[in-house]
C-alpha cells in the first residue's frame, strides 16, 4: 500500500515536519492519499483545509481517515482505513 500526505504543496513524510510560511487570514491544505499496488489499483484520498488563525503556539492535532475500498476479486468491498494524524503549531 503506498501513501502520501503533503501540506501546502510540499511533501512530507511519517515523522517528519515541514514548515509552511502563512498570512494569519490564510489556511494551510492537508491532504492524504492511499493507494493498493496491485494490477488495478484501489484509491482513496481526502483534503482538508486548516484556518491558519485556528492554529495555535500551543498546537493542535487533526487526523484525516482515508477509507480504500476493494473493487475487483473475492474481496471486492472490504476496506482499509489509513489514519493520518498531523500535528500544527504556530512558530513565535
Amino acid at each position: 500500500m503506498g501513501h502520501r500526505c503533503p501540506v501546502a504543496g510540499q511533501s512530507i513524510s511519517e515523522g517528519n515536519s515541514v514548515k509552511v510560511k502563512a498570512k494569519s487570514g490564510s489556511s494551510i491544505k492537508l491532504y492524504a492519499y492511499a493507494e493498493e499496488q496491485d494490477k488495478i489499483p484501489d484509491v482513496g484520498e481526502i483534503t482538508k483545509n486548516v484556518k491558519v488563525s485556528s492554529v495555535s503556539s500551543k498546537g493542535s492535532t487533526v487526523k484525516l481517515r482515508v477509507t480504500v475500498t476493494e473493487n475487483r476479486g473475492r474481496y471486492s468491498g472490504h476496506q482499509a482505513v489509513w489514519e493520518f494524524t498531523y500535528k500544527i503549531k504556530k512558530q513565535s
